[in-house]
């Protein structure tokens, strides 16, 4: 199934080290090993590097993650090298380090690289304080590990439930039926139901009210537009309609939840 929800601990408050490796043709002369105390990443931003385990070749955007006893990644094919930022959180304690995998994709290369920059330039060239840069690098890479996750579960989908997914995302604001998706696919209709709550945990028509349902909060919060075109605008010609899917959905009507979540209500 996709979309379903980890609990993951609040940002730490351990001592961060914040450095940056350029390895020499063919990787690291050898491997450091964590000690008890550490957690630590591993950013690759340039060249490439196989994974600690096996003979993936890993390049830009993937993140590794060490915990005690386990060792970096230092190979590199031929004359090839690798650098990466490296960030080690140093705990009083021995750190909780089983929700984090050993490795995983942060999916936008450029923005990974820049993050990275910008991090070291924050760490070393200015006064920031480095208990809250350690909370940010902290919420960002469990922020970018949960996304990976989302993806790549999305990419184990069926290809035909995947077509539908994507057809649902693109066009939920229009009058979908599921005949006319099993249709599009070349399934039946009940075979398309079957398959999809398989892979996505719910039916076609509840991932439908669910993307028309994000979409209307995100415009009641975003614009000032009236609720009757919003409404229409994400596939509710009929606004009484909308006005009862969106309080079941969401808990509140949709004025109160525009004025909830809107600090000036223009």
């Amino acid at each position: 199934m996709i979309y379903s929800e980890k609990q993951f601990s609040p940002a730490p408050a351990p001592t961060l080290h914040l450095g940056y490796f350029i390895s020499p043709p063919g990787g690291a002369p050898r491997p450091r090993e964590i000690t008890e105390n550490e957690l630590f990443f591993e950013i690759i931003t340039r060249g490439c590097v196989y994974a600690p385990e096996g003979e993936t070749l890993c390049g830009p955007g993937q993140v590794f993650a060490h915990p005690p006893g386990t060792h970096t990644v230092y190979r590199s094919p031929g004359d090839k090298h690798y650098e990466c930022l490296t960030a080690t959180f140093l705990f009083a304690t021995k750190p909780e380090a089983a929700q984090w995998p050993r490795g995983f994709q942060w999916r936008d290369t450029d923005e990974a690289v820049r993050f990275c920059r910008e991090m070291l330039f924050a760490y070393h060239h200015t006064s920031v304080d480095r208990h809250l840069l350690g909370n940010l690098i902290w919420a960002q890479l469990h922020f970018r590990m949960d996304q990976d996750r989302r993806q790549s579960e999305r990419e184990q989908i069926p290809p035909r439930v995947s077509a539908v997914l994507a057809r649902i995302d693109r066009e939920f604001m229009q009058d979908l039926r599921i005949a006319d998706l099993a249709e599009g696919v070349g399934m039946s209709a009940s075979h398309l139901q079957a398959r999809f709550r398989e892979a996505v945990g719910m039916s076609p028509h509840q991932y439908l009210i669910q993307q028309r349902m994000r979409a209307a909060r995100h415009r009641l919060v975003t614009t000032s537009d009236p609720i009757k075109q919003i409404a229409d605008e994400v596939g509710y010609p009929n606004t009484e309609h909308f006005c009862r899917a969106f309080k079941k959905h969401s808990g509140h009507t949709a004025a109160s939840f525009r004025r909830r979540y809107r600090v000036y209500d223009t």
